[in-house]
């Protein structure tokens, strides 16, 4: 009876054994055919994308859904309400920037703008003794800034929302 028992355990386990490897070695990887472009990673069949791209495939550039010209305006802390453009081109050095033009209504004042995810970015620029730096985030073709400028020894906050025109 014992041997009987131990002959029962051995077939058992191999058995049991041989249905687990069969089972995984038949299971088929979902990355096999996928193809991420721009160092993107497949991930149960699916691209998981760095900052900056995205698309099925990561084909697609974030900020060229940035590229436009917002007309709005902003407000800031000592001053009432300001209506200006803002244009927003591409750094063609860098997919993961740009430049943003006309910042604080001056043609001279513009900032350098990093992509921190697919509808938002942060930026920073200086004109002379000016500085200042913020974040934005886009919405359909609604832009929403917030941020802080440093001008000689005073500073305030502002925010600023436009609507896109291509």
């Amino acid at each position: 009876m014992r041997l009987f028992r131990h002959i029962f355990t051995a077939v058992f386990i191999t058995v049991a054994l041989f249905t687990v490897i069969a089972y995984t070695a038949c299971k088929k990887d979902a990355c096999d055919n996928v193809v991420c472009l721009h160092l993107g990673a497949c991930d149960g069949g699916k691209c998981s994308c760095p900052t900056g791209y995205e698309g099925l495939r990561c084909e697609v550039l974030s900020r060229d859904k940035f590229i436009f010209t917002f007309n709005g305006g902003d407000t800031c802390g000592y001053r009432g309400y300001r209506q200006y453009p803002v244009y927003l081109r591409a750094n063609l050095l860098d997919d993961r920037e740009l430049i943003m033009k006309n910042f604080l209504n001056n043609p001279d004042d513009s900032a350098v703008c990093t992509i921190q995810a697919i509808d938002s970015f942060t930026f920073m620029g200086s004109n002379n003794s000016t500085t200042y730096r913020g974040a934005a985030k886009m919405s359909n073709d609604s832009l929403w800034m917030v941020y802080h400028v440093e001008a000689d020894t005073s500073s305030y906050d502002c925010k600023y929302f436009g609507q896109g025109l291509r």
